[in-house]
């Protein structure tokens, strides 16, 4: 059985992220459909730190009430989960993000030196301009296919397209044994059912 998810130290707490550890914060669609392929368990090797927003929590949750498949990640030892404020949600520019994106980015913002999660076009384009570094789900495949965790990236876009991971315009990279940064500029997301799977990296 895995241990409860640890919590995060507030913004502005002595804890110094940035120095010695690489820290993610997730957003609700790479932790699902890492999950849906059996690799959630990549990114505590890719990463020292997974922060995971209660809004998230919350998505994944009501997620896990129509597909039993659904990751739950406070089963997960490895999952540090986090309070954001709503004060820093507000303070985000004008936006028609979900919740679980918008606490995600706000946390990132609020806990300078990490890197945040986003699958969805939107949210991608809002975390760019805030300074924020970004990585997507195939993102997350190739650094592990570049770390030697994973023997192929097109076995692994298969299974994503199958279980919902949208892909547009559909192209031959699948077929590539191995998925670089300079394929991955050709496609791009499409929505579905309210969570994204998204391109790039």
């Amino acid at each position: 059985m895995g241990s409860q998810s640890r919590r995060l130290p507030p913004p502005n707490s002595t804890v110094n992220f940035t120095t010695s550890s690489s820290v993610l914060v997730c957003d609700t669609s790479v932790l699902l459909y890492l999950g849906r392929i059996q690799k959630a368990e990549l990114l505590p090797s890719l990463f020292d730190r997974i922060c995971v927003p209660d809004a998230v929590l919350l998505e994944l949750a009501a997620g896990k009430m129509t597909r039993a498949d659904t990751i739950e990640p406070k089963a997960l030892g490895w999952i540090v989960s986090c309070s954001v404020r709503s004060s820093d949600i507000h303070a985000l520019p004008p936006n028609r993000l979900g919740p679980g994106e918008r606490a995600a980015i706000a946390c990132a913002l609020a806990h300078p030196g990490c890197q945040v999660g986003l699958d969805d076009r939107q949210a991608r384009l809002l975390a760019g301009q805030l300074g924020l570094k970004v990585i997507g789900t195939l993102g997350m495949l190739i650094k592990a296919k570049t770390a030697g965790l994973v023997p192929s990236v097109g076995t692994l876009l298969d299974q994503l397209q199958r279980m919902g991971f949208h892909l547009v315009p559909r192209c031959s990279l699948k077929r590539c044994d191995w998925l670089g940064r300079s394929n991955s500029r050709h496609a791009q997301h499409g929505r579905t059912g309210g969570i994204s799977g998204q391109f790039h990296h």
